[in-house]
């Protein structure tokens, strides 16, 4: 007896053993039992999910001795013939050679005639997508009312290219891909009934490899029993599939989080040598970095992260070093090169690059938490690892960070200023001085607690706080609004008091009086903070001035 190969050895002959279709078997095995059976049937799904299969399936529980019925016997002849394939009245088309009208027209010619033997004369035609367009029109009449003893079941890969005037006289079934899981468990079965001896990992890199294609999966397997024979070892799975070790996907993780570049670098090339392609390994860092971000959201979801209990303390490790933000950036990352690497001359130095950056990326603080540090004055810098040089542990002070709260300011002598008429106040604390942006947010605040004063504040050019006077500057022509914002001076200088910790004296100008003495607006950039900020983090600087 000659060899049959895994794939139509283990082929389903019942619908209870079609994996993965539980939707369609269940519909089509209620539909056998009520009597309502249709006249045309479309399956379509990607390759190697059972659409054939289901289709005989079909047909022989249509021609059971027994059927209609559900649970064809497969032990009559018209059940052998069909699980054979040479069976009088259920006749296997492949359209992708029989595209043209002609095949059609013998097609409708052959329908007139009732079966040979069984009930039903039954019409498979694969890939039905590629009839061409004469052909289809030529099927519509014959597929929207065919004799009463013509069935036609329709299957495709590529359901989009099936005109809608098909489409809409068939039932239609959309086979899925086979889940990971289910292709694990079918493989050990047949492992265990066919004697060979392989690990869990080799099998998990089999159902992995396959897609959620059933077929490809034992042709996989029936490849490496090839190779290898009945005892397929861990290495065998990986030659021949060229799967990533995950050992190492876990150490170039480890020594991004450690930072060693150099390590990283050592680990790439050892890779490379060793024969294990570029494109495959940004793959799979793709795969484990998707696995973090899983465990993070999940936990050990086995169905979710397809991955062996022995991956377990790896996966927990890593996954609770890196944070959300720092996962989905190598993310962002590793696909960009994965993108690119199609198209580049030396892949291997492209993922190197793309590594390096990672390595830059772990860790990196959120944009807003830095530009809210250095608004209010509180910028410690980026000291993500002792490495760091002192100077870059508070890159806008020039000096190392303290650690515990931020030394309240001490207020130096302010140039000399109109002396207000006011009567002097008592000896009072000297205020905390408000932060840098102190104009925005007491527009900001005003706004929502004073909306009328918010109004008159606005046609302000300037508000600052000197020497525990809050000084507002109007344009010359706003003298109104400026009278409207010195009638609720109390008002404002509670408003303020909650900015600076402490209530301060309002003080109204005039931008005639105060412009012989003032200099030139200083450019931002320019402040030696600003310029330690650009140097640590290359940034596009956008000055918004007041108006």
């Amino acid at each position: 007896m000659s060899y049959v190969v895994l794939a139509r050895k283990w082929r389903p002959q019942t619908f209870d053993e079609v994996a993965g279709q539980d939707t369609v078997t269940r519909a089509l095995r209620n539909a056998l039992r009520s009597g309502r059976i249709a006249h045309a049937f479309l399956f379509s799904g990607v390759r190697g999910v059972g659409k054939t299969t289901t289709a005989r399936i079909l047909a022989k529980a249509l021609n059971c001795e027994k059927g209609p019925t559900d649970e064809p016997c497969s032990k009559c002849v018209s059940c052998i013939e069909i699980t054979a394939a040479n069976s009088l009245d259920v006749l296997e088309i492949d359209a992708a050679s029989n595209t043209g009208v002609d095949n059609i027209r013998e097609l409708r010619e052959s329908a007139r005639y009732t079966p040979a033997r069984d009930r039903f004369k039954i019409y498979i035609i694969d890939e039905v997508h590629m009839l061409s367009n004469a052909a289809f029109n030529a099927l519509l009449k014959t597929l929207e009312e065919p004799p009463p003893h013509v069935k036609f079941i329709l299957a495709t890969t590529e359901h989009a290219k099936i005109p809608v005037t098909i489409t809409s006289r068939c039932q239609e079934y959309d086979l899925k891909p086979i889940p990971f899981v289910l292709i694990l468990e079918h493989l050990k079965r047949i492992c265990s009934s066919e004697e060979i001896e392989i690990s869990d990992y080799g099998l998990r890199a089999i159902s992995s490899a396959a897609k959620g294609s059933m077929r490809d999966a034992q042709s996989i397997l029936e490849q490496i029993t090839s190779l290898s024979g009945t005892q397929v070892s861990d290495e065998d799975v990986r030659v021949l599939l060229g799967v990533v070790d995950e050992k190492l996907v876990a150490g170039l993780v480890d020594c991004i989080q450690e930072r060693d570049a150099q390590a990283l670098l050592q680990r790439m090339q050892d890779a490379v040598e060793s024969g294990v392609d570029p494109r495959n390994l940004a793959g799979r860092m793709l795969a484990h970095v998707r696995n973090l971000m899983v465990f993070q959201v999940s936990g050990w979801e086995e169905r979710l992260l397809q991955l062996p209990d022995s991956q377990k303390e790896v996966v927990t490790r890593q996954a609770e070093a890196f944070s959300t933000p720092d996962l989905i950036r190598f993310f962002d990352v590793l696909t960009r090169c994965e993108g690119e690497m199609r198209w580049h001359p030396n892949p291997g130095l492209h993922l190197e690059m793309a590594f390096m950056k990672l390595i830059e990326l772990a860790g990196l603080p959120r944009l807003e938490s830095v530009l809210e540090q250095i608004e209010s004055g509180r910028f410690q810098g980026a000291a993500r690892t002792p490495e760091n040089p002192p100077e870059s542990r508070d890159l806008l002070a020039g000096r190392p960070a303290p650690s515990g709260p931020a030394p309240v300011a001490k207020t130096t002598a302010a140039p000399a200023r109109p002396v207000s008429r006011a009567a002097p106040e008592p000896a009072r604390p000297e205020p905390v001085q408000p932060p840098r942006g102190f104009r925005k947010r007491l527009l900001a605040t005003v706004q929502d607690q004073a909306p009328a004063l918010y109004s008159s504040l606005l046609h302000s050019s300037d508000s600052q706080v000197q020497d525990g006077n809050l000084i507002v500057v109007f344009p010359a022509s706003e003298r109104f609004h400026a009278g409207l914002v010195q009638d609720k001076a109390q008002q404002l200088a509670e408003l303020s008091g909650q900015l600076t910790g402490s209530p301060c004296k309002l003080q109204i100008r005039f931008q005639e009086a105060d412009s012989a003495g003032k200099d030139e607006e200083e450019d931002p950039t320019e402040h030696p903070k600003v310029k330690a900020f650009l140097k640590r983090f290359p940034s596009k600087v956008i000055v918004e001035r007041n108006p």
